[in-house]
């Protein structure tokens, strides 16, 4: 029988989740349950064995410590715009987590390889950025919330198709959705500029991560002087649906862009 060090087991206010396997739970009579007994097909449920100790709370949720911490000052309007600013921020980049794995692994067509080996880098830095915004909210006393229900109720990025992805479709889906997060983040920049710079630079160095994986996308149907690179032979012979948010004056998507330094 495995032993537990008695300090473990002294009081209940350590809780320890139940695992399946040799380990065994001592029942409230003091009976040790009986290792790899089945249990009956009517008490299993996709819950069984998880237990909540806490109520669920809401989605965001985060909690600010009662203890000392160093950061905007707690309660005050500016406190909140950061913390705001960081949990909307880890959200988004959570979920793009998700859709660059399931992009990386299921991509297909002529630049598969390429965009499969680009995916997982993108993955790794996203994941780095996520992290580094979590425990930012902690720094400043704040809980992180990376929930499931969390992303998918506050991500603003639309969810990527399921099943095989063609290589033109995943460039345009991740040109779109790179721009959807950068475009957040920057705004996250200004808003925590004046109360928390230090959140405000990490964020800087996200978005310019961001940026450029949105850059590392938008080139592969980037227009040149020999190539208007429209993605037709990637796209089934149609051209990559991008939209053009180009300032006014500047050639629509598919043609040369604007030389910003043109001599006359």
């Amino acid at each position: 029988m495995t032993q537990f060090p008695k300090r473990l087991l002294a009081g209940t206010a350590l809780a320890i989740p139940l695992l399946a396997g040799p380990v065994l739970a001592q029942s409230a009579g003091g009976q040790a349950a009986q290792p790899n007994q089945a249990p009956r097909a009517d008490s299993i449920s996709p819950r069984a064995g998880i237990r909540e100790f806490q109520p669920l709370g809401s989605y965001p949720t985060n909690t600010v410590t009662n203890r000392p911490f160093v950061g905007p000052q707690e309660g005050s309007e500016g406190y909140k715009t950061t913390v705001a600013a960081l949990q909307r921020t880890l959200t988004e980049l959570q979920q793009l987590q998700l859709e660059q794995k399931q992009a990386h692994w299921n991509v297909s067509g002529t630049l598969w390889l390429t965009l499969h080996e680009l995916l997982q880098e993108h993955y790794a830095g996203t994941s780095k950025y996520a992290d580094m915004v979590a425990e930012r909210l902690l720094s400043i006393g704040s809980s992180s919330d990376g929930r499931a229900h969390t992303i998918v109720q506050g991500s603003s990025i639309p969810e990527i198709p399921g099943g095989y992805l063609d290589d033109a479709q995943v460039i345009a889906w991740f040109t779109n959705a790179y721009k959807i997060v950068g475009d957040e983040i920057r705004q996250s920049i200004k808003d925590t500029n004046e109360p928390d710079p230090t959140t405000s630079n990490l964020l800087q160095g996200v978005e310019d991560g961001i940026d450029k994986y949105q850059w590392q996308m938008r080139a592969f149907v980037q227009a040149t002087p020999t190539d208007r690179n429209t993605g037709w032979d990637l796209n089934d012979n149609k051209p990559i649906d991008l939209p053009s948010n180009t300032p006014a004056g500047q050639p629509p998507a598919g043609q040369n862009g604007t030389q910003l330094n043109q001599r006359k």
